[in-house]
């Protein structure tokens, strides 16, 4: 691309050659070859913008969604993350303390993540405690909070009423991202569905909203059985997830053939790596961004992909800072079964003598 700078030299020197003198910034002509400049340069950087939106590879936001829709495609909101919480009395309650559905509830700090109860609940007289059903009030991974973290009542003034979780929240996931987007497009263009083959499955399935990785078997289990493992990108997917999947796919399944959907389960791998790190460098600093990447990585993988250690190989040689490194055979977990979906349990650096 021309800088506007190079416009305005470009068209003066033509002007120059051409009337035989060079024109005065302040004068009219200098004043119109600039504004001429500037409307060029916006033009140009138009047309690059616009370039850019007609490929899929390329494209942002509204208009990847309309390379998505061309595809049957569609980008996927926000899964709000599901729980327990527990109200509890000091004492036994002598009166019926009734709490309402849409209660709200949070955790502390200076960026409280809020829920809000999704059925009616009562401590009836004589009892302390009752568990109730809750969700986040908004979507995203930011729901998926630790147990003990939910502590403050929003919207109800009991006297020696407190809650608190038991178990953390799960399920939450962050609306599509466009390059989560772009690669389901992709794969959408480079594996033609027909109906029946793996891509068709994989793709259907994909359309549901908390399924981000999927592995389809064929023929395992019969010639005629088709088992399809679903997985969220570091989650499990729950039983209502997957019976989504399966009721969407048994209405467009072929003729004459089984397809069972199953929940993935969760490959916790552990990498251990012997380093040499150049000066300037801490062990510490190199860990933290090296997990960064590894967790993108997997993030992309399927259920049923294993990570190689070639691919981890040129992760490592690529990280700035580490001038020498080796897996080490205490590395765990980096092969997976067909059902199981890999992810990242921790990563282990250490400084080779």
């Amino acid at each position: 691309m021309k800088s506007y700078e190079e416009f305005v030299s470009a068209m003066s020197k033509t002007f120059t050659s051409r009337a035989g003198y060079s024109p005065d910034e302040a004068s009219d002509i200098g004043i119109r070859i600039r504004v001429l400049a500037g409307e060029l340069y916006n033009l140009q950087s138009n047309i690059q913008w616009l370039k850019q939106q007609v490929f899929p590879q390329t494209a942002q936001g509204e208009y990847l969604d309309y390379h998505a829709q061309l595809r049957g495609l569609q980008r996927k909101e926000a899964v709000k993350a599901k729980g327990t919480v527990y109200f509890s009395l000091t004492e036994n309650a002598v009166a019926k303390v009734e709490i309402p559905k849409g209660t709200i509830v949070s955790t502390t700090g200076s960026s409280p993540v809020s829920f809000e109860t999704t059925e009616y609940c009562c401590i009836d007289v004589g009892k302390k405690i009752v568990s109730v059903s809750a969700q986040a009030l908004e979507g995203g991974t930011n729901g998926n909070v630790t147990s003990g973290s939910v502590t403050v009542i929003v919207t109800m003034t009991v006297e020696n009423l407190s809650v608190t979780n038991m178990s953390g929240f799960q399920l939450g996931a962050d609306a599509e991202t466009d390059s989560a987007l772009r690669i389901r497009i992709i794969n959408s263009l480079k594996y033609i569905d027909n109906g029946t083959n793996i891509a068709y499955y994989k793709n259907l399935a994909k359309t549901v909203s908390g399924v981000e990785c999927v592995n389809v078997v064929p023929k395992r289990d019969g010639s005629n059985i088709v088992n399809i493992y679903i997985c969220g990108r570091e989650q499990k997917v729950s039983q209502p997830v997957v019976n989504e999947v399966s009721q969407l796919i048994s209405k467009q399944r072929e003729i004459n053939v089984d397809v069972r959907v199953k929940a993935a389960e969760l490959c916790q791998c552990v990498i251990e790596v012997s380093v040499k790190l150049a000066d300037g460098y801490s062990i510490n600093d190199v860990k933290l961004q090296l997990t960064e990447k590894i967790k993108e990585l997997l993030s992309m993988y399927e259920v049923g992909q294993s990570l190689k250690t070639d691919v981890l190989s040129d992760l490592l040689y690529h990280q700035e800072g580490i001038l020498q490194y080796q897996i080490l055979p205490a590395s765990t977990g980096l092969t997976v079964k067909e059902n199981e979906k890999i992810v990242l349990n921790g990563i282990s650096l250490r400084e080779a003598s």
